[in-house]
Parts: structure tokens; sequence; C-alpha cells
């Protein structure tokens, strides 16, 4: 019974010490640095005794404390404002998925110590946690909210090096750290002083050295690129309220383009606008039997109302081009082939894909659309719609529409008239996404703009680490980014990862900068999440080899 609170008071505290690390919540970072020790302690102590005889009997700890951890960290998500039923869905689902996905590595880790041995597996599971956090980013239920990476995201001056490693290096710092910890504490007995200190000597440089090469690369690091003036428009619209619906969304372009106003002169080239800022209803009208586009149609943008406004302002400000958030549609021609993510048009034999998009007008009149690609699951995505297509309809209506979203599958780049800004259009949850927004940077953009809309969970947490793992795709990238949002925060970040102007919470406001665009890429923008990818193959090796050695090592004990 005493060893049972023993295990139970190590899992607490370490869902306690990761919550207390993590941005906008205790914020107190260098605790990620010993946050896994006391939970790997407990499993020493646990392999020791006598009753450790089967791996998954260990696993309710690692459970109970990614749980705390998972429950701490993103309780806002319980926030929606919607029914009852809504905020407890956005509440459990989630943490409760999150903590059965993060217990794989954990079980990967408890097999493979049968024929590792202790720090065989130890050294181990850093690997197998890699590959479970690259996998988390690329299936339906994608949900890389806590990946480690991202504790340091209040602190870019600390992990200047992402520009090589990406966000997946911090997650190995995060694990060299706490085992090097662990060292110092485990196996004391017969050891001499100076083998202690030794041990804590070696455990401090794992801290140390990178954080010294990280700030001596922040001090040294000068911005390249061609300057060039942005304007962000936060328009603060109440998404539950006034946006979908209450409020006319042709008056609600204009309350934008009118905010811009004042802050343009010949210097601005491009102006940003939210997540959805364009919101006029597609319809159809059948003239002769020939169909009729109105409203924001991908199949023929030029007849909406929304473009032809923000033309006319485009002509008043001839130097300027505007990217803008928009909810969207395309229609299919009859007889083609649809992904399942289309909706059939009732009485039309037609179908038709809904998007959660980005429009970029040009200073010529010319345009062209990006389609969000990085779905939020059960809001945009119905996960794994492929098989449960028919159940569709049950994704939340968080953005103006139910059922999942279309994608595309290209990261395209959006240059302005004149070629200098390459745009990497990032719609809100693709921030997230390291590899996904350097895949932009590849095909050539120089400037990545963050269109959201943060305004769903109140004022939370949520938003603020939102706003703060934007940082890390500037030095990952060595990009300026301008981010712009709805009801906050909007703000221009330096290729450093610096915040240069930032906005108020859930207040109007329109902000000038200049920002540099450059082209050369950086280690991690060339080769995206290698870490990730070549985890997958050392993890299977491992286990492998772990099972070999487990095999061998009966044969031995019954020979």
């Amino acid at each position: 019974m005493r060893n049972r609170s023993f295990y139970v008071l190590c899992a607490l505290l370490t869902g306690a010490l990761w919550s207390l690390a993590w941005p906008a919540i205790g914020g107190i970072t260098p605790l990620a640095f010993v946050a896994w020790v006391p939970l790997l302690w407990a499993e020493e102590r646990y392999a020791r005794s006598a009753k450790a005889e089967r791996p998954r009997h260990f696993m309710p700890f690692v459970m109970l404390a990614l749980l705390i951890w998972n429950l701490l960290t993103t309780w806002w998500l319980g926030f929606v404002s919607e029914s009852a039923g809504t905020r407890l869905f956005t509440l459990i689902g989630p943490n409760v998925g999150n903590v059965l996905v993060m217990s794989v590595p954990w079980v990967a880790f408890r097999l493979a110590r049968r024929g590792l041995g202790g720090w065989g597996a130890r050294l181990a599971l850093p690997v197998f946690w890699i590959a479970f956090e690259r996998f988390h980013m690329h299936w339906d239920l994608s949900w890389p909210w806590l990946t480690l990476g991202n504790v340091f995201a209040q602190h870019p001056e600390w992990i200047q090096w992402y520009e090589v490693t990406g966000h997946l290096g911090g997650t190995i710092w995060v694990w060299a750290a706490n085992l090097a910890l662990l060292y110092v504490a485990l196996d004391r007995t017969g050891t001499t002083r100076r083998s202690v200190t030794v041990r804590a000597l070696l455990a401090a440089s794992v801290i140390a050295l990178p954080l010294a090469g990280s700030y001596l690369r922040y001090f040294t690091f000068r911005e390249t690129g061609v300057r060039a003036g942005v304007v962000l428009v936060q328009p603060d619209i109440d998404p539950y309220t006034e946006k979908f619906g209450a409020m006319d969304p042709l008056g609600q372009l204009d309350g934008m383009l009118a905010q811009a106003g004042p802050l343009m002169n010949d210097s601005v080239s491009l102006v940003v606008m939210p997540e959805t800022a364009l919101q006029e209803p597609p319809t159809l009208e059948n003239e002769n039997g020939r169909i009729v586009f109105h409203g924001l149609w991908e199949n023929d943008m030029d007849r909406a109302e929304s473009v032809a406004r923000i033309r006319e302002f485009l002509q008043r400000h001839r130097s300027a081009n505007v990217i803008a958030g928009m909810s969207s549609a395309r229609l299919y021609p009859r007889g083609a082939d649809f992904p399942i993510s289309a909706r059939i048009l009732d009485g039309m034999d037609r179908a038709f894909d809904a998007y959660n998009a980005a429009l970029l007008v040009r200073s010529d009149g010319s345009h062209e659309s990006y389609n969000k690609s990085k779905l939020v699951p059960g809001v945009e995505l119905m996960p794994f719609e492929n098989v449960l297509g028919p159940l569709a309809g049950l994704a939340l209506d968080l953005g103006g529409t139910t059922g999942s979203l279309g994608t595309q599958e290209e990261r395209s780049v959006m240059w302005t008239a004149d070629k200098r800004i390459g745009i990497a259009p990032t719609i809100c949850y693709e921030s997230i996404y390291g590899d996904h927004v350097a895949a932009h940077v590849r095909n050539g953009a120089n400037l990545i703009v963050i269109m959201t809309n943060d305004g769903w969970w109140g004022d939370s947490p949520g938003y603020k680490q939102h706003f703060d793992y934007g940082r890390l795709r500037a030095v990952e990238t060595r990009r300026d980014v301008a981010r712009c949002a709805n009801t906050g925060i909007s703000a221009f970040f330096n290729q450093r990862g610096d915040v240069i102007q930032r906005s108020g919470w859930w207040v109007k406001a329109t902000l000038r900068g200049t920002v540099h665009v450059r082209s050369d890429l950086t280690f991690y923008a060339r080769h995206g999440d290698y870490i990730g990818i070549g985890s997958y193959g050392v993890s299977a090796l491992l286990l492998i080899l772990a099972a070999g050695l487990a095999i061998r090592g009966k044969q031995v004990r019954n020979g």
C-alpha cells in the first residue's frame, strides 16, 4: 500500500511539474528539465519490486501523470461557448484521447525493458516518444499541442538552434536533461563523491551547452531580407454572437477596410485580415440552364462582392495587396469524382466542398486562394471520414458550417503582384505544425502570415499558448511572422522569434509594421522533420533488438 502511494505521488508530481512548466499555465520553463524524473524514478522502483512481472501494471500511474498534465494545461478546451454537451466533448475528448496516445511510447518502453534493461530502455524511450510526436502530427486525430518542444515557446532565445532541428530538437533536449538528472539521482550506493560530482557536471552540461549556444546565436544573429510594410487588421468581432449571421458579412469587410485606411501609405505592400474575415454566403442561380455563382465560390470568385470591394480599396492604395481569411466553397462538375468531404447539393445532382480558406487580392486586381490543409479534429474534420462518412454531420459547428471541410495537398505560396512577397498562408491551427509551415517555405515563401480567430475559448491560456507557438515557426524558418487575429492577439515576430509589436486581447486594433523577406533556407526548412521520420525506423529496430534479447535471455535462463 505504501509503494502504491509512492507511485501515485510521483505520477501526480510529474503531471503537476509539466503543467507548471507550460506556457501560460505556470510558465516556469526550467521545470521541463526535471518533470519526467519523478515518474521515471517511480518506474525504476517498481521494476525492482518482486511484483513487477507485467509491463502493463505500471501503466495506470503513467496515465495518471499524463491525465494531470493534459487537464491542467488544456482545461480551457471546455470553455467553448456552445451547448453543455459540446463543452463536455471538447474538454474530455481531446484530453482523454491524448492520454491514450501519449501512453503508447511508455508501453513500448516497458516492453523494451525486458530485453534492453533499465538504462537501455530509458535511452530508447525518447526515440519512442519522438516517433509518437511525429505520428501525432499526421493522422486524423492530430493534437500536437503538448509536443515537448513547445514548452520553450516563451523563450526563443533558448532554442535558436531550432533552425537546425525544429521543435523536435526541443523534445530531445527535454529528455536528455531528465535522463541526465535521473542518472545523478539513481544508483548512488557504492559510488564515490567524485563520481556523483562527475554525473552532476554531466547533467549540468546537457542543459547549459545548448542554452549557451542558443544565446550566442541569438545575440549574433542579424535579420536579412528586403523590407516591406504590412498592416494587420484586428476587427474584434465576437465569433459567437456577431460574426456568423448576426452582422452583415459585407458590413464586416467594410469595417476592416476602414480600419486599415488611416495606416495606409506607399510603403505598405500587404494588408492582412484574420481567419474567416470574408463571410459572403455562396449561392447558386440557374439562368436558362446555366449556373451563375454568387458569393465566395472559388469557381468564379470575380462575381463575389467581397472581391469587388477589396479591389475598390486597392484602387486607392495601389502599392498594396490584401490577404484575408474566408469561408468559401467549390462546386464540382456533374459526374466528376469528388472527395469524401464533399456535400451533395439538393436537387442538382452535384457536390461541393466547403473550405476554411485564404484569399489574396493583388494590387493588379488578380486573386488567388488557398484552402486550409491542417483541420481541427471534431471541429473542421470528422476523423476517419472514409470509414465514418455517414457521421460527418457530427463535426462541431465552430466556424459557420458543419461536417468535414475540404483541404488542399499542395503547400502553395501566394505571391504579391510585384513578386516581392511570397506568403506562407497559415490558417489558425496550422501554425502549430512546424513541418507544415516549413513546406511552404521550401516552396519559396519568404514571409509567414498567420490568420486566426482565437476567441473560441474565451480569456484563457489557450490563445496565449497559440500566440507563443507561432514564435517557434519564426526561429525554425528564419522568417518574419505577421500574425493577424480576429479577437487577439495580433503581432509581428522577427526572425529570432521576438515579439516586435502586439495588440491587446479582445480589442479593435490596427498595427503597421516592417517585415524582412528573405529567400535562403534554414537546415530545418530544407529538410523538415527529419528527426521524427528517422525515429520511426530507429524505434522499430530497438523493439526488434529488445525482443531478440528478451527471447535469448529467456532461453539462457531455461537452458
